[in-house]
């Protein structure tokens, strides 16, 4: 996983005041803990580090923290992340320092691809599972899971058993978690789902219009 650099500068007062001074600056008050040692509150450049937070890693992303006019360095992942509900910036963020080799418990998204051959014919399908909980070494985190849907039918449906993980990479979530469904409109859609998947007769039959595609798949924030 790319490791990405975040510089630091030591934070020497705490406190509402003095952060809110912080912020006006174009500062994040941020702390950085963990590792068997003590919590250290540092200041980030606010525009530096949400261009960073905003790439398609999201938190999982493994960061270099380097103390600004020193050669202190750390390894450190975004732990918690606090956002201003009006103006939507960062006002403070928490880093945990992370060993080489350590392993950790993380959430990463799955991404569908495909077009699934039962949502051609008129079914539409159910996205339940977004996410899968892992545990890997921290410069081993996938950035996301794939997931083929292509081939997916009427009434079938996906797990967690079906994510390819990668070597290293252990399941936390129960295998039979269901990820993806697709599923039909209604008994009398049903019918005509069945008539437009099943094989032309050779005699003359009323054609069966399709209702077409329902609505596609989409993700909130």
């Amino acid at each position: 996983m790319e490791e990405l650099v975040i510089e630091v500068e030591r934070r020497d007062s705490t406190g509402k005041g003095y952060n809110r001074k912080l912020r006006q600056k174009g500062l994040i008050p941020a702390v950085v803990y963990g590792g068997g040692k003590e919590p250290v509150p540092v200041t980030i450049d606010r525009h530096a580090v949400t261009e960073l937070l905003r790439q398609e890693k999201g938190r999982n992303t493994l960061f270099l923290l380097k103390m600004k006019g020193t050669k202190h360095e750390r390894q450190a992942m975004l732990r918690d992340a606090q956002i201003d509900p009006l103006t939507r910036q960062y006002i403070h963020l928490d880093f945990i320092r992370v060993m080489k080799g350590q392993r950790l418990k993380v959430e990463v998204p799955i991404v569908l691809d495909g077009e699934p051959a039962g949502v051609k014919i008129g079914g539409f399908l159910d996205w339940l599972g977004r996410t899968l909980h892992v545990e890997c070494e921290a410069d081993a985190i996938p950035p996301k899971f794939h997931l083929d849907i292509s081939n997916l039918g009427l009434g079938e449906h996906l797990s967690a058993a079906d994510i390819a993980l990668p070597e290293g990479v252990k399941l936390l979530d129960d295998l039979r978690k269901l990820l993806v469904t697709i599923k039909t409109h209604g008994a009398k859609e049903e019918e005509e789902v069945a008539a437009a998947a099943a094989p032309a007769e050779e005699t003359a039959e009323p054609e069966v219009i399709r209702r077409g595609k329902a609505a596609e798949e989409g993700e909130a924030e």
